[in-house]
Formats: structure tokens, C-alpha cells, sequence
């Protein structure tokens, strides 16, 4: 089959290799969409470095289930799914006290074990969500989408508040969509000046679209006593990120810590700690509120798709996903 291979730091290539075949529990996904990740640009750039190379990436994905081990249910044959990414090993103390993407033994779809560019991917029944009902390009968001949840899973978010996005990449935008849902008193959007991905966050429910500085001047002038947001969702995928997070949150305000970028990070740790601001980080989430949260039409995902690569076109689409004009690319095994 055709696949991805990432080698090294900018050295993906496009091979041939073996096709997978499930046995057990397993199946294998024929897989149709697969997103590129800030994740999987991280590993390309060599800022993260994965735990497994060469390794095939990908993690966002949606497909068809075209084959069964002897173990797994012959039903799910020719149902639209997608896949947790968190291969757990359901018997450790993490597994057993409801943390299984903690588990120590875990492997990790696209990250420490065979991910979704590829034209196969294999996963483990109990991992896999039919969702014959959405269509493909839809499916493939339900990861990033399950861990924008995951931010208010770890730390609940009132109504009313006022929030700030940081970053309006594919999950600072999910994360606009998704704060819409709580209703707060005001939910602005912060980026570079100029960033043609604008549009997007009032697309998907900003009230104001601005800069790090006229986010800054907007909390002085329009949130209680000047202070700052109640609630700022970081997710710039840059290392300087954080500390403008830090910044920008109100003293027992709430940082919501979504990068994943694979850099150390510096940040006024002094400011942070006299602002009493509580940093709350987060990963994976949980598929099924995603999945319902798409199917009610609650989060629209169809416009973030900004270009579409075939495989074979694999290292190109990698390039242009770092274009600023660029949401999400997704390539099509």
C-alpha cells in the first residue's frame, strides 16, 4: 500500500510497504480522510520528536472498516468510522481508575505506532465509533474536536464569562465554536495582525477578532476592574504562547493550555503565581460528546477544510498546511 513515512525532520516520504492485516480484536480501516495535525507539523518541523521513527503519522482519521481479526465483531464491515488514538492496555492502575490514555503502556496511533497516511490503518475494536451518519470529511475532526472538550472536562467553564481564544489554528477555531456553547459575555478571538484565518473565527462565533495588543487594551477598557479574561484557551502552537495566556488572564483567571508544539517554554512564572492564574492542560477527549456535539450541527466543521491532497501529493500538502491562509488540509489516501 501507499504510505507516508516521516524519516527524520522534513524527510517524509512517500513509500510503499506492507498492507496491514488485523488478527485478534483488530480491524483495519480503509482510510478515506486523514487531517494534519499541529501535532504531526511538529514532528515534520523536528520541534517534537515522535517516539517511534520512521512511523507512518496521521491520527485524525475517518475511513471505512474493510477488514476483521477473528476476534472482532464482522458487523462493523463497510461502516464509516473513526478511532481513538490511545492503544491502552485496560489492566494497569491508570486504565482501572478511568485514565486509560495514561496508561504507561499505551501506544499512540500516528505518534508511537502506525498512524492514518496510508491507504491502511490498523486499530483495536473497542477503540473504533461508527458514525455512518457523518460524512468523511467531518469524521476526520472528531479527535481535535474531542480534545477542545477535553479542556472543559479538566476545568468546567461558567456561562456568562468573558473569553479569550489564543491562536485561531484549527483548535483555538474549534475551541471558539465550542466556548459559543457556553454562552459568554464575550468571546474574542486573538491572533496575529492580518491573519487571513479572520473570517474563520467569526465564522465559527467570535465577537471580535484582535490582536495580542488590542486584546490587552479590550480587557482593560471592557472586563471587570481592567483585569482580564475569566477564561484564556492557549493554543497558538508557539512556545511564547503561554505566557502571553498568563498575561491577558484575570487574577484567578483560567489558562486553558491546548499547544503541542515539543519546545520548552519560558513565561513570567512570578506574574502568574501573584495573579493566582490556574494553568489547566489537557490532551485527548472523549469521542462520543464530539460526535454528538457534530451530529446536532452544534460545532459546523466544513469550511476549516482549506485544502485537500491526495497521498501522493503527501510532502506538498505538508508544506502548505504552514501557509498562513491555511485551516485544516487533510489528505485523502
Amino acid at each position: 500500500m501507499k504510505a507516508l513515512v516521516l524519516h527524520g525532520p522534513r524527510d517524509l516520504r512517500l513509500e510503499e510497504v506492507e498492507e496491514p492485516v488485523p488478527s485478534g480484536e483488530w480491524v483495519r480501516i480503509r482510510v478515506k480522510r486523514v487531517g494534519i495535525c499541529g501535532t504531526d507539523k511538529a514532528f515534520y518541523k523536528g520541534t517534537y520528536k515522535p517516539l517511534k521513527l520512521p512511523i507512518i503519522p496521521g491520527h485524525e482519521i475517518s475511513g471505512v472498516v474493510d477488514m476483521v481479526g477473528e476476534e472482532a465483531p464482522r458487523e462493523l464491515l463497510g461502516h464509516r468510522v473513526t478511532t481513538e488514538i490511545n492503544v491502552n492496555c485496560r489492566k494497569c492502575w491508570y486504565c482501572r481508575h478511568g485514565m486509560p490514555t495514561h496508561c504507561p503502556y499505551r501506544e499512540t496511533i500516528g505518534i508511537s505506532r502506525d498512524g492514518g497516511m496510508a491507504e491502511y490503518v490498523l486499530t483495536r475494536t473497542d477503540l473504533v465509533h461508527v458514525v455512518d451518519d457523518l460524512d468523511d470529511k467531518t469524521a476526520a475532526f472528531i479527535e481535535p474536536l474531542a480534545a477542545v472538550i477535553e479542556m472543559t472536562e479538566m476545568h468546567p467553564v461558567k456561562p456568562f464569562s468573558n473569553i479569550a481564544v489564543l491562536g485561531i489554528g484549527p483548535i483555538g477555531l474549534l475551541a471558539v465554536a465550542y466556548m459559543k456553547l457556553f454562552n459568554p459575555e464575550k468571546l474574542i478571538a486573538v491572533s496575529r495582525p492580518g491573519s487571513p484565518k479572520a473570517r474563520y473565527a467569526y465564522m465559527m462565533g467570535a465577537d471580535e477578532v484582535l490582536s495580542v495588543d488590542e486584546a490587552l487594551e479590550y480587557a482593560a477598557r471592557n472586563t471587570p476592574e481592567g483585569q482580564g479574561f475569566d477564561y484564556v484557551v492557549e493554543a497558538t502552537g508557539s512556545p511564547a504562547g503561554l505566557d502571553t495566556a498568563i498575561k491577558l488572564a484575570r487574577p484567578r483567571g483560567v489558562v486553558l493550555a491546548k499547544s503541542t508544539h515539543g519546545a520548552p517554554v519560558s513565561f513570567n512564572y512570578t506574574l502568574a503565581v501573584v495573579k493566582e492564574v490556574q494553568i489547566s492542560t489537557s490532551r485527548c477527549g472523549p469521542f462520543e460528546k464530539a460526535i454528538s456535539l457534530l451530529r446536532r450541527k452544534l460545532v459546523r466543521v466544513d469550511k476549516l477544510v482549506t485544502a485537500e491532497y491526495s497521498i501522493d501529493r503527501g510532502v506538498e500538502a505538508f508544506e502548505k498546511s504552514f501557509d498562513r491562509s491555511m485551516v485544516k488540509v487533510q489528505i485523502t489516501p
